[in-house]
């Protein structure tokens, strides 16, 4: 009986995952036609998404609680962005950050209009905005042992505090996405990858990224 109540739950969470990437996918149509999420009727959402308004009901509690999961989904996108450069960082190769760089700037873009109702959301919704700063915590908190592992190594500055040189950067890349990306065309991004990666290797390491 244990392992198929496990089952049951398994296929519950799998089930759950399926529909929040669906409506993640749908939201980022809609709103990328110009909907903003207070304009968007959960009835609009789930048609768009391919499911009914009470399997909506089932798995979330209002556009709120929606807004929340799609957070959780859109930042999971950009931490596996971010896992290109941390998984082989000791490596030393200035190109594995600018391949992160370029592959979170591409997930900014994919899903900016869920970036865009996440920080619009932010300043009225406590638990949006409790969210937002656990999602940007989460992933400074990563971030930050790859610094610790650096400084053991002897390749990033031994000064820096970890947990906050961590929180800084992860922030202004988050902030340099948010406040440019939406004003500009897609040549932009190259650029925009090349710069942070300078600021980045700048900031962290003892090396020069053109040698």
């Amino acid at each position: 009986m244990p392992s198929v109540t496990r089952k049951a739950q398994a296929t519950r969470q799998e089930r759950r995952e399926q529909i929040e990437r669906r409506l993640l996918e749908a939201t980022d149509r809609l709103m990328a036609d110009g909907a903003s999420i207070t304009e968007l009727s959960v009835d609009r959402l789930a048609s768009e998404a391919g499911i009914s308004r009470a399997s909506f009901y089932i798995y979330f509690e209002d556009k709120g609680h929606l807004l929340r999961r799609l957070a959780s989904q859109v930042f999971g996108d950009l931490a596996d962005a971010a896992q290109r450069w941390w998984s082989v960082a000791s490596r030393l190769d200035p190109e594995d950050v600018r391949v992160a760089m370029a592959a979170i700037i591409a997930a900014y873009r994919q899903h900016q209009p869920v970036l865009v109702a996440l920080n619009e959301m932010a300043p009225y919704d406590p638990a949006v905005a409790e969210t937002y700063r656990d999602l940007i915590a989460e992933i400074s908190t990563r971030f930050e042992a790859v610094i610790v592992e650096g400084q053991k190594a002897g390749t990033i500055r031994p000064q820096l505090p970890p947990d906050i040189t961590a929180h800084t950067l992860v922030l202004m890349v988050e902030r340099t996405c948010q406040q440019n990306l939406p004003s500009r065309p897609t040549s932009f991004d190259t650029e925009l990858a090349d710069v942070l990666t300078e600021i980045v290797w700048g900031s962290l390491y003892l090396t020069n990224p053109a040698g």
